[in-house]
Order: structure tokens, then C-alpha cells, then sequence
């Protein structure tokens, strides 16, 4: 396994993050014991780098990992807080559940450009504090739009970025593919660690892996990159093209998945507010999902109060 520092950081990692999304209740939803097995195998195999979120709820499964691994890892999460109180609340949450008197990096979640950061500053700033108390190693923010790079490299403050890319460009807001490379570039060259996520495109780019798998690792601006996996044969698949060997045989695991919102969907208009890639519509009678801009994320399901909509 290769392994990078991010950025001016001392912070080193793993090529590969282990994006724990999908196995949490947002999206796979596997037991506590399946899912902690998994991040350990990762473990093992040389991945000491894990990426979570408060909205993703899933401390657990990392919690139970790192109670069976003595080594270092690298615990990126993050908050959509922007006061000062409830960014101490999401750390303090973070630390609790991860059973960590220090988080490794604590980000500002899905920023859209240089005005969210400023509006969210009395977050980040908190965090700055709690940096220099020894609390939190490292600040950034992740984004799925171009501008959100952009305005990060205004601020020297923010240490790491975790932007959207991938081959197609799918999900990338405020620009193309092109864009956001140009952005990261950018932001790499004034020291900012940079670690990719959505590298299939939440999965719309399984059936062309290779190619996208190969499209990132390319990219020497990206320090790491996050992949999202739920089984033991997408982690050794995923831990053979990182590390250059021959993916074998083994076929590919592909459901192809979609959105679902269920008839008793109440049109309260939270998940289009949530969605980071503009692909819920609000009319008068239901909610309209745009599947080809989906990324399957999650994040509708998780401010639903009807619990009605899924991916499936």
C-alpha cells in the first residue's frame, strides 16, 4: 500500500480510505460485527485511513475496530455544525463514540463556496481552538463543488480538502471534471491535503471500475481517495488496483441501485434541500428524483421524518 502526507500536514496516509458510508444505516446498513470486521480486514491489509460523518452514524463500527488494532489510524470526520456550540457537540460526540482523545481531522461538511465557509465560521473557528487544545490534529472541509475548493484555498486556516471527482464527473457541482481539477491543483499547490471521494460515482461507474479506479489513481494531486465498500470482495478487488496487482477473475458484485421514495412520502421538500447533487425536484404531489444525477449518498434518507425514502 502506498502512502502519502496530506499537504503541509504531518498527517501520513494510506492511498486508499476506507469511506465508511456504506456500510452504515444510510446505506447497506450491516451489523455492527460485519461491518467492524471489514474496516479491520482494511486495517490488516495496510489501509490506515477511514472517513466518516456525524450524519452517517456509524462510530460504532469504527469504534469496535480500533478496540481490536493497536496501530495508528487516520479518522477523518465530519460536521454540518456552524456555531460554535454545535460544532463542540459534534466533536465532543466524535471523540466520545470513537473512544479518541484527539480526531486526526475534523472537516466543515459539504461547503459550496467561499460565502458557506464564511457562513460557517464560527464552526471552524471553534475547531481552530480546539486544534491548538490538542482536541482535533487537523481542520478542512469537503465539497462537491468546484467553488467549495476554490474558496478553501482562500483561507490558510483549512489544512485538507475532500472533494468529488471522478472519471465522468458525475456529481460534481459548479463545473465539469476539468474544473475541479483545476481547482484541486490549485489548492494542492499551496500545501492543502486533498483526498478524492465518490471515485465510481456512488456506483453509477462499477460496471467501467478499471478505468475509473485507474482515472484517480493518475491524479498526483490527490493524496488519498476515498472508496466506499460493503463486502470482503470489494475490499480485496478495491486493495488490488491500488496496489497494482491483477484483479483476478473474481466477477464484479453489481446491483444497480436507485432511489426509492415511498408513497407515503409526505413532499416536505427536506430531502431536496439536503440532496448535494440537485437530483430531487419538489411538486405539488411528490418528490422527483433525477437517478442520473444521483450519487446515492444517503443524505435525503437521513433528514426524512417519514423515514421514506431509501437507497435500494
Amino acid at each position: 500500500m502506498e502512502y502519502r502526507v496530506l499537504g503541509n500536514t504531518s498527517i501520513k496516509v494510506s492511498r486508499m480510505c476506507f469511506g465508511s458510508l456504506t456500510i452504515g444505516p444510510l446505506q447497506r446498513n450491516l451489523s455492527i460485527s460485519e461491518g467492524s470486521r471489514l474496516i479491520l480486514q482494511a486495517l490488516e491489509a495496510g489501509v490506515n485511513f477511514i472517513d466518516t460523518a456525524q450524519l452517517y452514524r456509524n462510530y460504532g463500527y469504527i469504534r469496535q475496530a480500533l478496540r481490536s488494532w493497536r496501530e495508528e489510524v487516520v479518522i477523518a470526520t465530519k460536521s454540518y455544525a456552524y456555531t460554535a456550540e454545535m460544532m463542540q457537540n459534534a466533536l465532543e460526540e466524535a471523540r466520545r463514540e470513537l473512544e479518541l482523545d484527539q480526531i486526526p481531522i475534523f472537516m466543515l461538511h459539504e461547503q459550496e463556496s467561499e460565502h458557506t465557509i464564511r457562513g460557517h465560521w464560527p464552526a471552524l473557528e471553534y475547531l481552530l481552538k480546539a486544534r491548538e487544545q490538542g482536541k482535533v490534529k487537523a481542520v478542512g472541509i469537503s465539497t462537491h463543488h468546484v467553488q467549495g475548493v476554490e474558496g478553501a484555498c482562500k483561507y490558510p486556516e483549512i489544512e485538507v480538502i475532500s472533494p468529488l471527482i471522478n472519471l465522468t464527473g458525475i456529481g460534481i457541482q459548479g463545473g465539469s471534471r476539468d474544473h475541479m481539477l483545476a481547482a484541486v491543483k490549485k489548492a494542492k499547490a499551496l500545501g492543502k491535503g486533498i483526498y478524492a471521494m465518490k471515485p465510481l460515482g456512488g456506483g453509477h461507474l462499477i460496471s467501467r471500475q478499471q478505468a475509473a479506479f485507474q482515472f484517480v489513481l493518475e491524479q498526483e494531486d490527490l493524496d488519498a481517495i476515498a472508496v466506499g465498500m460493503k463486502s470482503e470482495q470489494e475490499l480485496r478487488r478495491n486493495l488490488a488496483y491500488f496496489n497494482g496487482e491483477s484483479v483476478g477473475d473474481d466477477p464484479v458484485e453489481y446491483n444497480e441501485r436507485k432511489l426509492h421514495i415511498d408513497d407515503w412520502c409526505l413532499v416536505c421538500g427536506r430531502c431536496v434541500s439536503a440532496c448535494p447533487s440537485r437530483a430531487l425536484t419538489e411538486t405539488p404531489n411528490e418528490i422527483v428524483v433525477d437517478q442520473s444525477k444521483c450519487v446515492f449518498c444517503g443524505y435525503c434518507g437521513a433528514v426524512c421524518p417519514e423515514f421514506a425514502i431509501k437507497v435500494i
